[in-house]
């Protein structure tokens, strides 16, 4: 090598004391913003896990490079000044903490002996791909461009990087990154977007935060293809001003919840399904995914996923009160090992199950309103099912009432949910409600039956009684015609009988002849007298024919009273 150059007296404050041939390179090249390249060329041999063997003219002083940060040297005329330092081995602690930085950060592929401080600091872009670190803090750092982690690490335990209240002028680049412990983004302010894509935050072997992000504001997207988690990942009230995706992220919870986005607010698309590798690895969650509250402007997919819920729990998504505006998917291979909670939501678009392989899953979908109707098939709905409250409009794939009502048959009871069989009358009704909207009407008698049968089912034997002898007569005012039918089989077989056997005259006077259809009606119709059982009587046998003629009569009129009731009624 050249022999190194004399600064003049001065230049560098005493503190530092000598530099190294290796420092005044890089001083010298910050007035102009020139990069310091002391990387080999060798992939292998530049990989900064290796920087134990790497030869001492690749090593800088944090302190050296924190002066030049915090205005030890000007830039030169008509340039920029930055430090640009690629394959370096920084010594030391980088603070430029509560320091306001006007020049570039750029350390790319550098191996730090210690943590990076910038907490507090107003710096200009900072570059730290590719490096590995021991710890970054930025606490209430104002970066006024773009934060670059891309290919880092940051192998220290606990919070590796502390950025809570950080704000990013630009975008924050993270993919890539591994990063040992939690990485802290609480109330941080990031105008770009926030990308994570195939990340490893967490370590499977320690517990507590992965991605510990807490009203968090993203103007763009957050986007996290791929990336995998060990430890909650915190979203609870962070806005994201336009797409979330998480599509083949791979997010285990450590035995505690995996996603945890309460009152999440996500302006664009939000997807929890496949990547488009080819391998197409899902979207997996071992623990609870939690966005009770949230609101999702474009959309939530979980097409594909597959969830699960923590050791001992039994929910594996819950999304109570939560807001879709367009389209919920649970299908095209959706899997839940646990209960999905969709209490109270609202769903402004459709509601998509076709494809769902989940079987033996819990579905709640207790007062959710979906605007856009569903969208579902054969099979695809689970054998355990709370319909109660659900509002929806049509179905995508016609079926008759017979097998909706099946359905409706999966209602788990109020005390356990593991138990089908529950009653419930809203179900009922909105089903009925739509074949009506549909202009059959027939279904939906067919479906209010059901619900009398159903609800009589629940009531003791002797309650039941009434009940079956309506529903044999007129189907519970929903099959009006089987009471005519009754009335005609009674007339004809009571004129029969009368016809075989003659009645005693009782009116001498009277000179006309039995006519046994009239004595029937005049015992099987209440309201209405033709005259004969003043003229003819019968005794016995027959004389007890008439009581039950009479008997069945009123009880099929008030039966044809409360059918023309329902059927006045029931719209």
């Amino acid at each position: 090598m050249g022999r190194t150059t004399v600064l003049p007296a001065g230049t560098v404050p005493r503190r530092l004391g000598r530099l190294s041939e290796t420092e005044h390179r890089v001083w010298r090249a910050f007035p102009r913003g020139e990069l310091v390249d002391l990387r080999t060329g060798d992939p292998e041999a530049d990989d900064p896990e290796r920087a134990d063997v790497w030869t001492a003219d690749r090593t800088v002083r944090a302190e050296v490079i924190a002066a030049l940060l915090l205005g030890a040297c000007s830039a030169s005329a008509g340039a920029v000044a930055a430090v640009r330092v690629a394959g370096a081995r920084v010594t030391g602690e980088l603070r430029v903490d509560h320091g306001r930085v006007s020049s570039l950060l750029q350390l790319r592929q550098c191996r730090f002996d210690a943590a990076v401080d910038l907490e507090g600091a107003v710096t200009e872009s900072v570059d730290l791909s590719g490096s590995r670190l021991l710890r970054l803090s930025a606490y209430g750092a104002h970066i006024r461009g773009t934060l670059d982690l891309r290919d880092t690490v940051v192998a220290g335990p606990g919070r590796s990087v502390h950025a809570d209240g950080l704000r990013v002028d630009g975008s924050l680049f993270a993919s890539r990154t591994r990063v040992a412990g939690s990485f802290c983004l609480i109330n941080a302010q990031i105008t770009g977007q926030v990308t994570l894509a195939d990340a490893v935050i967490g370590h499977a072997n320690t517990s507590g935060k992965s991605l510990n992000a807490g009203g968090m504001h993203v103007g763009r997207s957050l986007l996290a293809q791929r990336l995998r988690t060990h430890g909650e990942l915190r979203l609870p009230g962070a806005r994201i001003g336009s797409s979330l995706l998480l599509a083949g992220a791979t997010l285990d919870g450590l035995g505690d919840t995996a996603l945890y986005g309460d009152a999440l607010t996500v302006a664009g698309d939000t997807r929890l399904w496949p990547d488009g590798s080819r391998d197409g690895r899902p979207f997996s969650a071992r623990g609870q995914i939690r966005v009770p509250g949230a609101k999702f402007g474009n959309g939530l997919d979980l097409s594909g996923a597959h969830l699960e819920p923590a050791p001992g729990r039994a929910v594996a998504l819950h999304a109570m009160r939560m807001t879709v505006d367009s389209a919920l998917k649970l299908g095209d291979g959706f899997r839940a090992d646990g209960e999905v909670h969709l209490t109270g939501s609202r769903i402004t678009g459709h509601l998509d199950l076709v494809g769902m392989a989940s079987p033996d899953a819990y579905l709640s979908v207790y007062s959710v309103t979906v605007d856009g109707g569903i969208r579902d098939e054969p099979g695809c709905w689970p054998k355990r099912l709370n319909l109660d409250g659900l509002k929806y409009g049509p179905f995508s794939d016609y079926r008759d009432a017979r097998e909706r009502l099946d359905l409706i048959r999966r209602q788990v009871t109020r005390s356990d949910s593991t138990v089908t069989g529950g009653f419930r009358a809203q179900p009922y009704e909105q089903l009925a409600a739509y074949y009506r909207s549909l202009g059959i009407d027939g279904e939906a008698r067919t479906v209010l039956l059901a619900k009398q049968r159903a609800q009589r089912a629940r009531l003791p034997w002797w309650r039941r009684v009434p009940g079956h002898l309506l529903d044999v007569l007129v189907g519970y005012g929903y099959r009006p015609l089987r009471a005519i039918g009754w009335a005609a089989v009674l007339l004809v077989a009571g004129s029969a009988y009368f016809d075989q056997v003659r009645p005693q005259h009782v009116a001498t006077d009277d000179t006309s002849s039995f006519n046994p259809v009239l004595y029937t009606a005049d015992h099987l119709i209440p309201v209405i007298r033709f005259g004969e059982p003043d003229v003819w009587q019968y005794h016995g046998v027959p004389e007890a024919v008439t009581v039950v003629l009479t008997v069945l009569g009123w009880t099929l009129g008030i039966a044809i009273a409360a059918a023309a009731s329902r059927t006045l009624t029931r719209n």
